[in-house]
Formats: C-alpha cells, structure tokens, sequence
C-alpha cells in the first residue's frame, strides 16, 4: 500500500450487500491479480506495461421463484 492512497474491498463489500439484502453469499478468496496462472488481470498487464489485451466480464442473474 502506497502512503495517501486509499484501499477498497469490493469482493467483501459485495458479500456484505448481499447478506445484508437476505442472500446467502460468500466470498472466494480468489485474486484474479495473484492467480496468474488461472486469471486474466488487466490490473497486473498494466502494472507490468505488457500488451492490452483481453477483458473479463461477470453477471449474476435473479430469478423469482
């Protein structure tokens, strides 16, 4: 962490919502950043100044029952 600069936890605040909300939900503990070898990080190809390339999309569905 870089003295001035703020840190955010989106993975828990995502979870703390939607517990918060009534939905089950819990987080993985998986770091798209660290997990080269298995994720994709535009964050990290940038850090290291690599090639722009690919994109990561998610999407969560409700549905009533």
């Amino acid at each position: 962490m870089n003295p001035g600069h703020s840190m955010f936890d989106l993975n828990q605040y995502t979870v703390d919502r939607l517990c918060k909300a009534g939905v089950t939900a819990e987080g993985l503990g998986r770091c798209t950043y660290a997990e080269e070898d298995l994720f994709y990080s535009y964050r990290r190809t940038t850090h290291r100044k690599e090639a722009d390339y690919g994109r990561q999309v998610s999407a969560i569905v409700l549905e009533r029952k």
